[in-house]
């Protein structure tokens, strides 16, 4: 029979869960045996067996302790940064892609995504300000009172979406700018989220 200290069995996987959250991976048995203070790599190597027979870790096919599963990273999804997008009036549309940002599936949901980098102050009453990131949700169609980016001719603004029967309202959520009115606009996509730019 082999005798273990229950302490340290604690100590232990106290140190692994804590490791785990800080650096997104799990120690090494070096780096164990040195932040537990072990005499050597077998003692790390026993302790690591009690609690995988104790199903209180797992390890994976290469015999490494497994991340704990709610902090393994989430499914996400990757989405474009393509440039300025003005909450004024509407600027040329020009795709300038500044990088790529990996989106949390659980938050962001699905489907095909962008970013731009809103600029201007007439959508400040929605709670989008200037420098903000925007993720756009790409769509052709909207309902009434959502935010979208909406295409004219060949500029593109952010504004609150209206549909009449001959024509679109494009509403601005500050009193000092006015509605846009066009009758041929095409619709880029939803604002799904605002990131604020600190």
């Amino acid at each position: 029979m082999k005798v273990y200290n229950e302490n340290i069995l604690s100590k232990l996987l106290d140190f692994i869960k804590t490791y785990q959250s800080r650096n997104g991976k799990s120690p090494s048995y070096r780096e164990i045996m040195r932040g537990m203070n072990f005499s050597s790599l077998s003692m790390v190597y026993r302790y690591i067996k009690l609690l995988n027979d104790k199903n209180l870790i797992e390890k994976d096919e290469f015999g490494s302790i497994e991340i704990s599963k709610n902090l393994k990273p989430d499914k996400t999804i990757l989405a474009p940064i393509v440039g300025l997008v003005t909450c004024g009036k509407p600027i040329y549309a020009q795709e300038d892609i500044e990088g790529t940002y990996q989106l949390p599936m659980s938050i962001f949901g699905s489907g095909e995504k962008f970013i731009l980098r809103a600029e201007g102050d007439s959508m400040k009453n929605a709670g989008i300000k200037s420098g903000d990131l925007l993720v756009i949700n790409k769509c052709e169609t909207a309902n009434n009172g959502d935010i979208v980016v909406a295409l004219i001719e060949d500029s593109a603004t952010v504004k609150t979406f209206y549909k009449k029967e001959n024509y679109v309202i494009l509403h601005p959520e500050n009193e000092k700018y006015d509605d846009i009115i066009e009758k041929n606009v095409k619709i880029l996509g939803k604002v799904e989220f605002c990131i604020h730019q600190l």
